[in-house]
């Protein structure tokens, strides 16, 4: 599966490979007419979701993914968004790329207004917002040869020659580990697990994105092979200056991996903070809870865990104000009459708490 649904139109400006163009982009000079071949300009951050509400509909029941999210994304900057399954965190990923539609809040890329995009524009953002998907192996046609399932995108935009169309995948297919001249005929299902998710990511880089959206993309690989994806994404972070949504339930995986950490409960977010900052100094007590969850490598660290009461909530029908008050050990009566929102309490660190841990 790929995020790339362009429309006809012709050879961008010259970039890559060669001579090889990149995707065009709606407006002058990127989506939406922002300037600057390095995001946002003016300091503006490339993405910013604002109070975000992704709701879905089944059997006259309605589920609310995500409700009232908001957070920015740097250019060259890698946010990670870490809760236990089911709490919004892919659902918050595919709002972003336009795959689930969100049902309020906005959605502005490089300036641009996404949800309010025409179908012309948002075919062509997507060439500058790509996604990596949880499931290497699944994500990728098995109909189709690997040298080809890269291509697609240039195909499509009809990007520079034949020639230099096959230069680009074959740098691209190097640049991620793969031997272009003995993998390129071959098909994903010849490949591990862990090769496949090198192979999408070629995929995703070949039209030269500013912004990836890694949805799990490491979880169901063994952890050697995980080490060697994560140091691969992090040397394409540096060569093609990438913004990245790293999107994982792994806390190590992301502390290592992220400039910045959010935290969601229950389709809203806890805490956004550095991500030495959260790990060393919680503020949210579901962020304390979860922290004290992951195992400890050392055996000579000891650590007290924090146990919770009580069951998760149901999400069909989550608790009045904060929704995690029902297991909170610090819960009051304003928990269950007002909803926390974000608020700083530290420069770069905010808490979604009535009583923040240390207050």
């Amino acid at each position: 599966m790929s995020v790339t649904d362009p429309v006809e139109t012709g050879p961008g400006s010259a970039g890559g490979a060669g001579t090889l163009g990149t995707a065009p982009r709606p407006g002058t000079g990127s989506v939406g007419g922002a300037t600057g071949a390095g995001g946002a300009g003016g300091g503006d951050p490339l993405l910013a979701v604002d109070d975000l509400f992704v709701s879905f509909t089944r059997a006259r029941r309605t589920v609310q993914a995500v409700a009232g999210v908001s957070f920015t994304l740097n250019q060259g900057e890698t946010l990670g968004l870490v809760g236990e399954s089911g709490c919004g965190k892919s659902t918050t990923g595919r709002a972003i790329v336009q795959v689930d539609k969100p049902t309020s809040g906005t959605i502005t890329f490089d300036g641009a207004e996404v949800t309010a995009l025409n179908r012309a524009d948002l075919r062509l953002l997507r060439t500058q917002v790509q996604m990596i998907f949880q499931d290497p192996i699944s994500s990728l046609n098995p109909r189709r040869r690997v040298a080809d399932i890269v291509a697609e995108p240039l195909n499509i935009w009809k990007i520079g020659t034949k020639e230099e169309r096959k230069a680009k995948v074959d740098a691209m297919l190097e640049s991620v580990g793969i031997d272009p001249g003995s993998a390129g005929s071959r098909y994903p299902r010849e490949f591990s697990g862990g090769q496949c998710q090198r192979i999408s990511i070629a995929r995703a880089l070949v039209l030269e994105p500013k912004l990836l959206v890694c949805d799990e993309i490491v979880s169901a690989l063994d952890v050697s092979v995980q080490a060697q994806i994560l140091n691969l994404l992090e040397d394409l972070k540096r060569a093609h200056h990438l913004t990245l949504f790293f999107i994982a339930h792994d806390l190590a995986v992301v502390k290592n991996v992220s400039d910045r950490v959010a935290v969601m409960y229950l389709g809203r977010l806890c805490e956004i903070a550095p991500s030495d900052v959260l790990y060393a100094a919680p503020a949210h007590h579901y962020t304390e809870a979860l922290l004290s969850s992951a195992v400890e490598p050392n055996p000579e660290v000891t650590r007290t865990p924090v146990i919770l009461s009580g069951e998760p909530p149901s999400p069909i029908n989550p608790p009045s104000g904060c929704r995690f008050r029902t297991r909170c050990p610090r819960a009051e009566a304003r928990c269950a009459a007002e909803v926390p929102e974000l608020r700083a309490i530290a420069p770069g660190h905010q808490v979604a708490c009535h009583f923040p841990i240390g207050t």
